[in-house]
């Protein structure tokens, strides 16, 4: 029986509320006033612009479900900010290696390099949510303040004695760093203020050094190795980090102000690609190496009226990669010996920020 009635019942409701959804300020509503048993007539009625949308509003509230606004709120902005990254980007060689006239197998490292990463940064991020629950952020990173530290090289030079650090030298370095960052994240499993986020993403990351000499010593007491630097440049050295990674997080938001964002993320394709340039000696050495590196970001956001908020950021980046580097003298090959380059990154930033 109730299945009968549907249709009626659906159609004779189009029919009823369809006249005042639709309606415009031009139509006349027609009202039916029944008096006693049968006597029925129908009234004509002019509506003003106020009734027809009060009438229309009605309606529209019982008829029409709108979906309420996300609780995680606009995920859409601009931000600039300054940071300060703190690490370093070391290189290492040793084990196997292969020349013009021999081949065999050194232990590991003869020698090491040590890069500082202690610079302030200009951090400028855009991000803009898409399909609800989609977004896609793009940011960049540049040094503002080129001193970074003390560049260390050591070397481990006795055959009998690996143990024993035979040469030592401290240099200034100098840093050009730019660092990009592109990233997709997906939002699921929504609460009421909270949801998990999964994503991809990919990170560039470019140091470029110029380095001074300090003094070179040798703390072994062998002969012929006590330098003082003279103020020039004495070696370069560029690196670039190419690290594409997955993520996976979670979003908090407390009182509509205040949200909290963590996240993990890995990658197993890391590529790792650098240049030092011995500028005295006029040898060049170019590596090669790939491996992995773990991410951890904390991101915490407190919002004002008018769409403006700040935000604090603290990421942690570890990288470990190997690989094989080629030696050059005077632009000839003389020997390629393997090489492992690592990195530990420490970066936060404090940033303006503007939603839409």
């Amino acid at each position: 029986m109730m299945k009968k009635l549907i249709v009626p019942i659906i159609t004779i409701g189009i029919f009823c509320i369809a006249p005042y959804i639709f309606a415009d300020e031009t139509i006349k509503g027609k009202y039916c006033y029944r008096y006693g048993d049968n006597e029925t007539r129908f009234e004509e009625k002019k509506h003003t612009s106020a009734e027809l949308r009060e009438e229309k509003e009605a309606f529209r509230s019982i008829m029409v479900y709108e979906p309420k606004p996300s609780l995680q709120g606009s995920d859409s902005y601009i931000t600039i900010g300054i940071a300060r990254l703190s690490g370093d980007t070391i290189y290492q060689i040793g084990g196997k290696y292969v020349t013009p006239s021999a081949s065999g197998e050194y232990y590991f490292p003869i020698s090491e390099l040590e890069f500082p990463l202690d610079v302030w940064m200009v951090s400028v991020e855009g991000s803009k949510e898409f399909a609800e629950k989609w977004k896609v952020s793009v940011g960049a990173k540049i040094n503002y303040a080129i001193n970074a530290g003390k560049m260390k090289d050591s070397d481990w030079l006795t055959l009998s004695n690996p143990a024993q650090l035979d040469v030592y030298s401290e240099s200034d370095a100098y840093l050009n760093a730019l660092i990009m960052d592109i990233d997709i994240q997906y939002r699921f499993f929504e609460r009421s203020n909270w949801s998990f986020i999964v994503g991809v993403g990919y990170i560039r990351q470019n140091f470029d050094y110029e380095c001074k000499l300090n003094r070179q010593w040798s703390p072994s007491g062998l002969a012929g190795y006590d330098y003082t630097g003279t103020g020039s440049v004495d070696l370069t050295y560029e690196v670039t980090y190419s690290i594409p990674y997955m993520e996976i997080g979670i979003q908090f938001k407390f009182k509509n102000k205040v949200s909290l964002e963590a996240s993990f993320g890995y990658s197993s394709i890391v590529n790792v690609k650098d240049l030092d340039v011995h500028v005295l000696r006029s040898k060049v050495s170019e590596g090669d190496c790939d491996g992995d590196a773990i991410l951890f970001s904390l991101k915490g956001r407190y919002s004002f009226p008018r769409n403006w908020f700040l935000a604090l950021q603290l990421d942690y980046t570890k990288i470990d990669t190997d690989g094989k580097q080629k030696q050059y003298t005077d632009g000839a090959w003389t020997a390629t010996i393997d090489q492992e380059i690592t990195s530990e990154q420490i970066f936060g930033v404090l940033s303006a920020g503007y939603a839409f």
